[in-house]
C-alpha cells in the first residue's frame, strides 16, 4: 500500500542524512535532535490525517499512475474540478487545526503542466520524467520540499547581467546529467524531507538561460547543505501550555546550497529552455494561490475561534461589539474560500490533462484575504487585551508558590477554571505576541508570492479594454465588443 502512517514514514526518514547546520553548528543527526520534532511532528500529521474517520473517504485517493491509494493532497495529480474543490475543503480544516497544508498535489501538477508544454514546443522528454518521478513520488508517500526561490542578489539586474547571481544554475552539462551550484531560500520543511523538487521563481531571457532548470533530487545528495532556522519558538518546547501550537507543531525553514550537484538526466525537467522557465511561476501562481485562498480561509477559522474562546472565558461572547468582530472574521473566511471554490468552478482541463483554477479569480481572491491578515492579530489583541502580552510564564504558573496567587488575579468567567482561562489567554498570546506571530503573518502575506505578484496578474488577466468599450457605448463615443467569456483561453495557458 502507498499510503503510509507517520509512524511507518519517520521510520523511514532516519535512515537519511541530509547535511544540515543551525545555530552555527553543524547537526549530526536531526531525527534525535529535538529542535527539528516540531517539524516531524508535521510531517507524521501529514500521513496520519488521511486515516481518521472524517477525512480517510477524500484524502485517500485512488491513483491512476501506480493503481494504488494514494495521499489526494501530496502525491496526486489535479484532473477535475472535483478534485481542485475536495483539496480545497481538505485544506481549510488542515490549515484550521495545525496551520500549514503543505499540498504537494500542487507542485507536481504544475510541473506536469509545464513539461508537458515545454516537450510539445521542444521534442524533449521532459515530461516522461517527470510521469515517472510522479510513480516513485506515489509508490514511496514522499514528501517532497520546494526549493523555488532564489536569492536574487541586486533585484534591479536580470541574472546573467550580476556578477555573482546567487540562484541555482548549470555549471556543467554531460551524457549522463547536469551539474548545478547556487542557492535556494525559503526552503520550508526542506531538512526533514527526503526529496527537494527545484524549479525557477521567474521569467527568463536567452542569456539567462543557464539558470533556467528544474529537476528533484534527494536531500541528503552530496553537495547539498541546508542552514536550518529553528521553528518559531523552539525554546520553548518545554512549555506546552505557554505555547501550544509551537509544542505541537512548527516547520524548520532552510536556506539551501548546492555546491557542484550532480542531477542525472533522468530527474531533469528543465535545462536551458529559458522561454519555459516563466511556465513555473506562472502556474504556481495559478494553483498553489487558488490553495493559499483555503489555507488562509482556515487562518481566520483558527482565528475566529480563539478570538470567541477568549472573549468566552473573560465574560464578555455575548457584546454586540465582540459579535460583530467575530463575524467580520468569519466573513473573511467565507470570502475566502469562496473565492477558491469560484475560481475551481471557473477552472479548465488544461490538454495535459491537469484541471487548472481561473488565475484572475484565484489572484484577487486571494490578494483580499492576505489585506486582511494583519486585521486578525489586531482583533485578537483587541479582544485578549493587555493581559497577552503581560501575564507571567508558564515557569511562573507552575512554581506552587505563585500559582495560587495568579488563579486569584486571573480568574474570569465561573464557568471556567482560573486555569482554562490562562490557557486561553496563552493560546492568544502565543498567535498574536511571539515569535510565532511572524511566521503567521509571513504565511498570510508572503506564502505563495507577495501581493504585488497577485495584483501584476489580476492587471493582465483582467479585461479592462471590454470594459472601457462598455462605458464608451453608454457614453455615446463608441461601440463595445461582444462579451468574451469568463475566461480567456489564450491568457490562461502560459504557453500559448
Amino acid at each position: 500500500m502507498a499510503t503510509k502512517t507517520g509512524k511507518q514514514y519517520l521510520e523511514e526518514l532516519k535512515a537519511t542524512r541530509p547535511n544540515v547546520y543551525m545555530n552555527g553548528e553543524k547537526v549530526d543527526n536531526i531525527w534525535e535532535d529535538p529542535r527539528f520534532e516540531s517539524t516531524q511532528k508535521i510531517l507524521a500529521m501529514n500521513h496520519d490525517f488521511v486515516f481518521e474517520e472524517a477525512h480517510k473517504d477524500v484524502a485517500i485517493v485512488q491513483s491512476p499512475q501506480v493503481n494504488e491509494p494514494i495521499r489526494r493532497i501530496t502525491n496526486h495529480v489535479q484532473t477535475t474540478m472535483q478534485d481542485s474543490l475536495l483539496k480545497l475543503d481538505l485544506t481549510r480544516d488542515i490549515a484550521n487545526r495545525r496551520i500549514c497544508a503543505w499540498c504537494g498535489t500542487n507542485v507536481i501538477s504544475l510541473v506536469w503542466v509545464a513539461t508537458w508544454e515545454t516537450d510539445r514546443k521542444y521534442g524533449t522528454e521532459y515530461h516522461q520524467r517527470l510521469k515517472r518521478y510522479v510513480e516513485l513520488s506515489q509508490k514511496n508517500d514522499w514528501d517532497s520540499s520546494l526549493a523555488k526561490m532564489d536569492a536574487k542578489g541586486d533585484r534591479s539586474v536580470r541574472p546573467a547581467q550580476q556578477k555573482n547571481y546567487p540562484g541555482v544554475r548549470v555549471v556543467k552539462k554531460d551524457a549522463k546529467g547536469i551539474t548545478v551550484s547556487g542557492c535556494k531560500v525559503h526552503t520550508s520543511y526542506g531538512p526533514c524531507c527526503p526529496i527537494m523538487t527545484i524549479m525557477p521563481c521567474r521569467a527568463m531571457t536567452e542569456e539567462d538561460k543557464d539558470f533556467a532548470v528544474s529537476f528533484w533530487i534527494r536531500t541528503d545528495t552530496p553537495g547539498i547543505s541546508q542552514i536550518a532556522k529553528p521553528s518559531p519558538n523552539a525554546d520553548h518546547i518545554d512549555l506546552p501550555m505557554q505555547c501550544p501550537m509551537s509544542n505541537a507543531f512548527g516547520v524548520v525553514e532552510g536556506t539551501t546550497f548546492f555546491e557542484d550537484v550532480f542531477v542525472p538526466w533522468e530527474q531533469v525537467f528543465l535545462c536551458g529552455e529559458y522561454d519555459m522557465a516563466g511556465l513555473y511561476p506562472h502556474y504556481f501562481g495559478t494553483i498553489q494561490r487558488q490553495s493559499k485562498c483555503s489555507c488562509l480561509a482556515g487562518h481566520s477559522d483558527l482565528v475566529a475561534g480563539i478570538a470567541a474562546l477568549v472573549a468566552d472565558v473573560n465574560g464578555v461572547l455575548g457584546k454586540s461589539h465582540i459579535q460583530d468582530k467575530l463575524t467580520h472574521c468569519a466573513q473573511m473566511a467565507e470570502v475566502a474560500q469562496a473565492c477558491a471554490f469560484g475560481a475551481g468552478a471557473a477552472g479548465k482541463l488544461h490538454p495535459s490533462g491537469v484541471f487548472m483554477p481561473d488565475p484572475l479569480k484565484v489572484n484577487a481572491g486571494l490578494n483580499y484575504i492576505k489585506d486582511l491578515t494583519g486585521e486578525h492579530i489586531q482583533m485578537l489583541h483587541d479582544i485578549g487585551g493587555g493581559a497577552i502580552v503581560t501575564m507571567p510564564t508558564e515557569k511562573d504558573y507552575r512554581d506552587p508558590r505563585l500559582k495560587k496567587l495568579l488563579d486569584f488575579t486571573l480568574a474570569g468567567n465561573d464557568k471556567y477554571s482560573s486555569e482554562e482561562r490562562i490557557r486561553a489567554l496563552y493560546l492568544c498570546r502565543e498567535l498574536a505576541a511571539t515569535e510565532f506571530t511572524g511566521y503567521y503573518m509571513g504565511w498570510g502575506v508572503n506564502a505563495s508570492g507577495s501581493p504585488h505578484t497577485g495584483k501584476i496578474l489580476v492587471r493582465s488577466l483582467y479585461d479592462l479594454d471590454y470594459r472601457m468599450g462598455i462605458a464608451k457605448e453608454w457614453a455615446g463615443i463608441g461601440d463595445s465588443r461582444p462579451w468574451p467569456g469568463h475566461c480567456n483561453t489564450n491568457k490562461v495557458w502560459a504557453g500559448n
